[in-house]
């Protein structure tokens, strides 16, 4: 069987540029997950995924999101970034943390509020913005009867 190979000669920087014509030309948004130009192709969440990528963001990106043309200011923002929900571990989690300058005691209180964003994520299904990443971490008791709360029969 023969392989398909990449023309030497085609140019990359022109790949976010293309996909934004596309998807205005046809009227589809960029799907989120789209490898090299959705919103999140650069953003790690799983906890093995955002560890490697925070030694070495090479070990899960290609390439640069410069590379793909991809260096407007509204990209930036989603560019390469490390989120916490689900199947973050602590290392992500202390990284996004470390970015908002929020500190904990100790490992224990990280442990704790990493779980409470955990659950948080599997209940609302996408991970938490920054303020309510911030409310957790301020309010976590607050926070856990937020997330169990039962309705009254």
């Amino acid at each position: 069987m023969e392989k398909y190979k990449l023309d030497e000669k085609i140019n990359l920087k022109s790949v976010w540029k293309i996909s934004k014509y596309a998807s205005y030309a046809f009227g589809i948004p960029i799907p989120i997950n789209q490898p090299g130009v959705g919103a999140n192709a650069f953003a790690h969440e799983s906890g093995i995924h955002a560890d490697g990528a925070l030694k070495d963001r090479r070990n899960y990106e290609l390439y640069d999101y410069e590379d793909l043309g991809r260096g407007e200011p509204e990209v930036i923002d989603t560019g390469r970034k490390i989120t916490v929900g689900e199947y973050s571990g602590i290392k992500g989690f202390g990284n996004v943390y470390d970015q908002m300058a929020v500190k904990f005691k100790n490992d224990a209180e990280a442990r704790k509020i990493l779980e409470l964003v955990r659950y948080a994520n599997v209940h609302n299904q996408k991970p938490l913005v920054e303020d309510e990443l911030k409310f957790v971490a301020k309010y976590p008791d607050i926070a856990k009867n937020i997330f169990t709360m039962q309705p009254s029969v």
